[in-house]
């Protein structure tokens, strides 16, 4: 059993540089057609995938007005299923996503992020709390970045923390 974990661990890594290389090649070729992504779908078919990780979570979704982004249909799968999986070891009881005009908000009810860890939290093979690599979070941040978007942090006065994915100014 440990070594058939440690080498799924090792295939996600692979997967992940992988996919890093692949976002600036992409990016550099500009080889990709964005067009208007309907996130609520996407929303929907991730929270099916990660709802049976941890069945005591709660995943609530609010979709005001229009739920559609730019980009496509892979790179939002990428960045909600890394956000996710983010937030899947951290959060106690409930995921919120809250879905409006340019604006996607992600909150978990987990502890706060260290002050140290916050800084470079998009930074690739910075290791979080529990150890973790360190790329889900810069694949997010690269993919949101190639797509006009960005993302902030939030710690919330007790526990909690939010992401929050924005539309840039001319994006």
């Amino acid at each position: 059993p440990i070594i058939k974990e440690q080498t799924l661990k090792l295939e996600n890594k692979v997967h992940s540089l992988l996919y890093l290389n692949k976002l600036d090649y992409i990016r550099e070729k500009n080889l990709i057609q964005m067009d208007e992504v309907d996130i609520e779908s996407i929303l929907n078919s991730s929270i099916e995938k990660f709802k049976y990780h941890n069945k005591n979570l709660e995943f609530k979704v609010t979709v005001v007005g229009n739920s559609k982004f730019y980009g496509t249909v892979d790179s939002w799968e990428t960045v909600i299923d890394n956000i996710l999986n983010n937030f899947i070891r951290y959060a106690k009881k409930e995921i919120k996503i809250t879905l409006k005009k340019n604006q996607l908000v992600f909150y978990n009810d987990g502890p706060n992020i260290n002050s140290d860890l916050l800084e470079g939290i998009f930074i690739p093979f910075r290791k979080g709390i529990k150890g973790e690599f360190g790329l889900g979070l810069s694949i997010v941040k690269k993919t949101l970045n190639y797509m006009n978007y960005d993302i902030k942090v939030k710690n919330h006065s007790k526990d909690g923390v939010s992401f929050i994915i924005i539309k840039e100014k001319g994006g």
